[in-house]
């Protein structure tokens, strides 16, 4: 009379795991890899439509509008406001949320507002800005031009 039984030895089962957990030690840092990236793409975006419609209300309505970070100063990581005028919190525009747990924006030395005049232009500062973006090992670079003309990754040579 044949007495097998039907499954898996213990050793079958244990070199199952083993491969599994390898398998998974290297997909998690790929993963991690995958959503900063996403998240670095979408608020590096966010950031470069808020300095497009900036730019786009100051040609629109002819005349100054202004970016800056809503606490004030230069903690550009936090709520960006675009405003019309001079900045008056009366006349808000649009509101940019924060960015992500961890992201930072460093951006040409002393910035802390970007105006663009009613042609489109830079009014302040009166030289191209460049903003870093950095999350994790993501790093995105954002250029807006004296011209107006705002570049992902680009240069305003």
């Amino acid at each position: 009379m044949d007495h097998r039984t039907k499954g898996f030895t213990l050793v079958e089962v244990l070199i199952t795991l083993a491969v599994f957990l390898v398998l998974i030690t290297m997909a998690v840092p790929m993963f991690t890899r995958s959503v900063q990236g996403t998240r670095a793409d979408t608020e590096i975006g966010d950031l470069q439509r808020a300095l497009n419609y900036a730019r786009l209300e100051a040609i629109d309505r002819g005349i100054t509008t202004r970016l800056r970070p809503t606490a004030g100063g230069s903690v550009w990581t936090g709520e960006l406001t675009v405003y019309d005028g001079t900045g008056n919190p009366a006349n808000v525009l649009r509101v940019v949320p924060a960015l992500s747990t961890g992201a930072t924006l460093a951006l040409t030395s002393g910035v802390t507002a970007i105006d663009f005049n009613n042609l489109g232009g830079l009014s302040s500062p009166s030289t191209a800005v460049v903003i870093t973006y950095s999350l994790g090992a993501q790093s995105r670079t954002l250029n807006v031009c004296l011209n107006g003309r705002i570049l992902l990754g680009g240069n305003c040579g």
